[in-house]
């Protein structure tokens, strides 16, 4: 997680000029339920998510993203998804928007879960998204089966998202928004000419997403 974390401190300053696709997601998950009460944005980076909740917290791994995020909001901590700092049942709603999918579901659902009275609300790409890259995005059966392990799914259902970037610019798109990182090439040097090629199989870019709503319960 150190990896992300530096990765994403340094596109704390581009992130919101690149981060196109994260926004829309994070427009369209608000309009999925009704939100009142306190709210966690976990994984809250700059603050799409946050925009327009008048009691909200955000949570992030990356230092540069929680500074911008203080900033803007106020509250704010520095945390990792699979082990929040809060206590159980802290928020009336827990909201992610594109961030889980860089976790261990395994640990960071239940957690999200563990600390919400009321509502889990979230956006993350799953398997489909951009499979020329080869990110092991996880899978729509895998986080279901967590989700019904604890509470009632409400609104579970997928999404194509455009990345509005080809090319060279589609490069710098993962770039300037710290998301670059994929943890099957670690250690892989990857050359210009072999970039070139990957790039240029893509024609249209686009994350698969999975929007859900899930009301928790003991």
């Amino acid at each position: 997680m150190k990896v992300l974390s530096l990765r994403f401190s340094r596109a704390c300053k581009s992130y919101e000029d690149w981060a196109v696709p994260q926004r829309q997601t994070a427009e369209r998950l608000k309009e999925l339920e009704e939100v009142s009460g306190t709210v966690l944005d976990l994984g809250c980076g700059t603050g799409f998510l946050s925009e327009g909740f008048q009691k909200v917290v955000g949570v992030d791994i990356a230092m540069g993203m929680v500074r911008v995020y203080r900033d803007r909001f106020g509250r704010v901590v520095l945390g990792d998804a699979h082990d929040l700092p809060f206590k159980n049942k802290s928020f009336d709603a827990v909201l992610s928007n594109f961030t889980l999918h860089w976790t261990q579901i395994e640990r960071s659902i239940p957690e999200a879960m563990r600390v919400c009275r009321g509502l889990f609300i979230c956006a993350l790409p799953v398997e489909g998204s951009l499979p020329q890259l080869g990110y092991p995005f996880p899978s729509v059966s895998h986080i279901r089966t967590l989700l019904e392990s604890k509470g009632r799914i409400r609104k579970f259902f997928l999404e194509d998202v455009l990345v509005p970037f080809q090319g060279w610019d589609l490069i710098k798109f993962f770039h300037y928004t710290g998301s670059s990182y994929n943890p099957l090439l670690k250690g892989v040097i990857i050359s210009r000419k072999k970039m070139e090629n990957m790039i240029n199989m893509i024609d249209s870019p686009v994350f698969r997403v999975l929007f859900f709503s899930h009301e928790v319960r003991e």
